[in-house]
């Protein structure tokens, strides 16, 4: 009897395959169509407003990627030719995909390095994460072949498309994933999609600022890996930066919001990134005078970095993301 219920409960904690967690996205958010990385949009490299050529990567730019890119072989947070698509974006559901490069190629290499996909629900906010890797060390010649990338997520199994590889062979599994660090939940801890100088340079990034979110609800590797990281949002009375958008409790509170208002620099970030009002790229499109911006926004700030450190302080308000409690609540 022992023995049958150390059997049972090794299979409970059994990894989940690729095809299972997918399968689960699929059902409970949508399939995920297989894609060409080549047909989505460029995100620019620029430096002091230039554009630079495709080789070789500058060591800082205008607007790096805030994803950190220190895989072994990689060349940095300003590496030429990476690209966006959004997948899906109706009333139902979101997903969107990013194709990065961290070792710069010849224009129009349809190599890559990392690619990066995201679901999520817009009915009860249940979200998934999906990542593929080129082997490390990076190198120019070697990577992802990004003009045939098959499904992470489909509800029957299907055989890859001529000249594909199985999605297996591609995409992490579950359980890497939710291993990775830091951890997707705790960047994307505001909600699915996260704005940056770098993405919004595209007109690809989903939003859905106030929305359900439920980041680990799919997977049981997620389940378990991210079983001490409980995203939730952090707001105060009138309030004009969560006006726009919310506030999470970890990498929001710890590192963007003091990296979008100047009190912060970015990784591979040029001096004409230091400067405003590139420097405070929150609120987007910035067109304030430094003394305009610091009326509008600084006391605000100064209460949500209070409340990041206490969020039960006086004046705080948390804001619960899950379909039964999005009200903010003390």
């Amino acid at each position: 009897m022992r023995a049958l219920l150390l059997l049972l409960l090794a299979g409970a904690a059994q990894a989940e395959t690729l095809y299972e967690y997918g399968r689960q996205c699929a059902e409970q958010i949508s399939e995920i169509p297989a894609f060409n990385c080549m047909a989505g949009e460029e995100i620019p490299i620029t430096v002091d407003g230039k554009p630079v050529p495709s080789q070789p990567a500058p060591p800082r730019c205008d607007r790096p990627s805030l994803l950190p890119q220190h895989d072994a072989g990689s060349q940095g947070q300003c590496v030429p030719g990476s690209r966006a698509l959004v997948l899906r974006d109706d009333k139902t559901a979101q997903i969107s995909a990013v194709c990065r490069k961290q070792v710069a190629r010849p224009a129009g290499s349809p190599l890559f390095d990392e690619i990066n996909v995201i679901s999520h629900s817009l009915k009860d906010g249940k979200t998934c994460w999906f990542t593929a890797k080129a082997k490390a060390p990076l190198t120019e010649g070697a990577g992802i072949d990004g003009r045939a990338v098959p499904s992470p997520s489909t509800l029957a199994r299907k055989a890859a498309a001529p000249g594909a590889p199985p999605a297996d062979k591609v995409w992490l599994t579950p359980a890497q994933v939710a291993g990775t660090q830091p951890a997707c939940i705790g960047c994307h801890d505001s909600g699915p999609f996260m704005y940056s100088p770098y993405i919004a340079q595209t007109t690809m990034l989903p939003g859905d600022p106030f929305g359900y979110y439920q980041p680990k609800a799919i997977g049981e590797d997620f389940k378990r890996a991210w079983a001490k990281l409980n995203a939730f949002g952090i707001t105060t009375r009138g309030n004009t930066c969560t006006a726009c958008h919310r506030m999470g409790n970890m990498n929001s509170c710890q590192v963007a919001m003091r990296q979008s208002t100047g009190n912060a620099l970015q990784e591979g970030g040029d001096e004409w990134s230091k400067r405003f009002p590139q420097s405070h790229w929150m609120s987007p499109g910035n067109l304030h005078s430094k003394a305009q911006w610091d009326e509008q926004f600084s006391e605000s700030l100064k209460k949500l970095a209070a409340c990041c450190k206490n969020p039960q302080g006086a004046g705080c308000r948390v804001v619960d993301y899950g379909p039964k409690g999005a009200l903010p609540k003390r």
